[in-house]
């Protein structure tokens, strides 16, 4: 179980990284004005959303629903998160 525990860690991490760095990818291409670099930004925040946010927010929530059923539902905190989770998976 803790390998679960390990791999939901490590996605939910990759997930809010690339939370963080599109805003800036958005400023930056914003902030151009060629075009050539008005495409490479596309396609950085394309590579982004779609190679990195994407996969880490479905395997985060693959492994945490798999933590779910292996431990059960925990109590107050828990249900607190889960409707933090469902919040941020809308954003």
């Amino acid at each position: 179980m803790l390998w679960i525990k390990a791999l939901h860690l490590i996605f939910m991490v990759t997930w809010f990284a690339g939370l963080f760095y599109l805003p800036r990818l958005f400023v930056y291409h914003a902030m151009s004005a060629d075009a050539p670099s008005i495409e490479r930004f596309k396609l950085m925040e394309r590579k982004l959303f779609y190679g990195i946010m994407t996969p880490g927010a479905l395997l985060t929530v693959v492994f945490g629903l798999w933590l779910w059923l292996g431990y059960g539902l925990g109590g107050l905190w828990l249900q607190i998160k889960l409707v933090l989770v469902a919040i941020l998976i809308a954003y």
